[in-house]
């Protein structure tokens, strides 16, 4: 996974500071797409995962080009892909896991999108975590709200 990763983690490093969104778009793009020339499958989510957590403040997408790589395995591997997200959430939340997870309730039965509101709830009340991701998870708690 590494060789596929290694050029979002290299431009992302260079341009830490001021990183284009349209560039930075289209190289997540190019990797998938070679990703998925290789047939690389479920095996991917993990590392793109961990990849978000090295960087908890990049925006990868809205959803973007790792976010439908990866909920193409959502169908097939459902629960794996939620507890892969879950526990990503858990151990380094960050900007874009967490709206990975909002996507998961989203789509979830009533009971599970509880638990996993949960889950929202106590990233946002964290103080251990950085502010910016702690909006997120408050902003997308709202949105759960006032959806009810």
């Amino acid at each position: 996974m590494e060789k596929y990763l290694q050029p979002i983690k290299d431009f992302i490093k260079k341009n830490k500071e001021d990183l284009d969104e349209t560039e930075f778009i289209c190289l997540q793009y190019e990797v998938t797409d070679q990703m998925e020339a290789d047939k690389i499958g479920f095996e991917a989510v993990e590392s793109i995962l961990k990849l978000m957590e090295e960087n908890p403040l990049v925006e990868f997408g809205t959803p973007g080009p790792f976010t439908h790589f990866i909920e193409n395995f959502y169908t097939e591997k459902q629960q794996d892909y939620i507890n892969l997200v879950k526990q990503s959430v858990a151990e380094k939340p960050t900007i874009h896991t967490i709206w990975l997870l909002h996507r998961i309730i989203n789509g979830s039965e009533n009971e599970k999108a509880t638990i996993l509101i949960e889950i929202l709830k106590s990233i946002s009340k964290n103080t251990e975590i950085q502010q910016e991701i702690r909006d997120v998870a408050n902003n997308f708690l709202e949105y759960q709200e006032k959806k009810d």
